[in-house]
């Protein structure tokens, strides 16, 4: 046998196989769902496709109001600016913390708590933003202080 002739065996005999899986296929017809299943739970127990140890919670109704904490007022004298280095990004050190532009400062432990973000790095002075408020503090120098009461003293020397 040649090789066109086995060639010609070949695709006669996959056209037939190919020819009688499509008479099978069409013989099962469209296949029908009989019964679906489904899943139901009691109330009292708990879902085995969550983790074990979790429990659905009963809903209790709207909570209980909390307390309305008074809005403080902040002004420039509740934040110390003591450095600020301009660039990129320009960093301001308040409160003994480094911030940049778009930051939220922490308040102290304690104190109620509020969301003051720094709005404006500039040369001598940061711009901060309280909900509505806002306000600039300036950069405070104490060893300007310091060498001032030095001179204040040296002049009553004299």
């Amino acid at each position: 046998m040649n090789a066109t002739t086995r060639a010609i065996l070949t695709i006669t005999s996959a056209a037939a196989f190919l020819g009688s899986a499509h008479a099978a296929e069409a013989d099962l017809g469209k296949f029908d769902l009989q019964k679906k299943s489904t899943f139901t739970l009691a109330a009292d127990r708990r879902a085995p496709f969550w983790p074990i140890g979790w429990v659905k919670r009963a809903h209790q109704g709207p909570t209980e109001v909390t307390k309305q904490v008074p809005k403080a007022k902040l002004n420039e004298n509740s934040f110390a600016v003591t450095s600020i280095m301009l660039g990129n990004p320009s960093l301001a050190v308040i409160n003994a913390r480094a911030y940049s532009e778009g930051e939220l400062i922490r308040m102290p432990k304690g104190s109620a708590p509020m969301k003051v973000r720094v709005m404006e790095i500039g040369d001598g002075s940061v711009s901060l933003s309280y909900e509505n408020q806002k306000f600039t503090v300036a950069l405070k120098r104490p060893e300007l202080a310091e060498h001032k009461a030095d001179e204040e003293l040296l002049s009553q020397e004299r």
